[in-house]
């Protein structure tokens, strides 16, 4: 968590250092581009979250272990080129057969016309079997209760930093935060980092002793926590429609190539060791919406994905999608008087 902290912290400086919204003439095309910057957006958001472990046994077969979490809602908070969400299951879960889960994920984003920074934490508790059948022969999925483990939890820190060449023209933030709108359809080529630290956990192995001969060594496992770090290089647009150009289609796909490190624990304590590898990651993302001057309202669909080279000691599935659906206001508010805040663009 110190490691993720930290991060955030540096690029945070970063982006201030910048001068994040210090200008006072348009650094972009008027007539690609409206801001609502002076604006304050209170967004209610809605999200349904998933997140999945799997274990392969010697035959190539999986065992998963998955989460069992409804809606969960929160509050976003988007001012100039500063953006927060909190989400939260607040103690509901899915369907009472599938035993519970919770879930929480707090997020920020510091976007200037050039310089684009996102990040998310997430940790998630309780997990049930997916498949009991493995387990279980004759399990009747329609009256038995699910087996359930309210002892594994999971986290991931994911955070990007990516340069929009075409920053004159397309709007990151009109896509992502609705602190603009793209007036006419355009895109734009980015580039930049990407960073994720994941973790799980549990207080005993995910697979019954009983069937450990079925499983390497190296799938049976307590613990294990995964870094990734790697450079991005993707493609954005941005579809504007209607004759105010108040609704568009956002699509958005930024693969990347990065060096990742694991170290997995027995149920002893000990370790297989630290096992690296080169792999791919990328993230995925389609938005639907209509932004007004006053309120907006969007639909979402986000993948981030780590695919790596050392998979076999690594026994989570590093793919977390995200489904939002949001509307939120947008509330002129009087400029700062403070110093510090008119210095860093607030």
């Amino acid at each position: 968590m110190k490691v993720t902290l930290g991060f955030s912290i540096i690029f945070f400086l970063l982006c201030v250092k910048l001068g994040f919204g210090q200008n006072t003439e348009p650094d972009f095309d008027t007539n690609y581009i409206e801001t609502f910057r002076d604006k304050l957006i209170i967004t209610a958001v809605s999200a349904l979250n998933t997140n999945s472990i799997s274990v392969t046994d010697k035959q190539g077969e999986d065992v998963v272990f998955s989460t069992n979490v409804p809606l969960s809602f929160g509050l976003a908070l988007d001012y100039k080129w500063l953006t927060a969400e909190y989400t939260s299951s607040f103690g509901a879960s899915g369907d009472e057969r599938f035993g519970k889960t919770e879930m929480r994920s707090l997020g920020f984003g510091i976007t200037s016309r050039k310089i684009w920074f996102r990040n998310f934490y997430q940790k998630s508790s309780g997990y049930y079997v997916q498949n009991p059948e493995y387990f279980i022969p004759d399990f009747d999925p329609e009256n038995d209760l699910y087996p359930h483990r309210a002892d594994v939890s999971t986290s991931i820190y994911f955070a990007s930093l990516n340069y929009g060449f075409n920053y004159k023209k397309f709007s990151n933030m009109a896509s992502l935060w609705q602190l603009e709108r793209q007036k006419k359809s355009a895109g734009s080529l980015t580039a930049g980092l990407a960073f994720s630290y994941s973790t799980f956990n549990a207080d005993s192995v995910l697979i019954p002793y009983a069937l450990h001969a079925s499983f390497e060594s190296e799938s049976i496992l307590t613990g294990y926590y995964y870094t990734m770090i790697g450079a991005n290089l993707g493609y954005l647009y941005t579809f504007a429609f209607g004759k105010k150009h108040k609704l568009f289609l956002s699509l958005a796909l930024v693969p990347g190539l990065s060096y990742q490190t694991g170290k997995a624990f027995k149920e002893d304590g000990s370790s297989f060791g630290r096992q690296s590898g080169i792999g791919v990651h990328g993230e995925g993302r389609v938005i639907v919406g209509f932004n007004g001057d006053d309120w907006y309202t969007s639909v979402s669909g986000v993948s981030y994905v780590v695919s790596n080279s050392i998979s076999e000691y690594n026994p989570m599935v590093l793919g977390y999608n995200f489904f939002r659906v949001v509307v939120g206001i947008k509330i002129k508010v009087p400029e700062s008087k403070s110093a510090f805040l008119k210095k860093v663009g607030l």
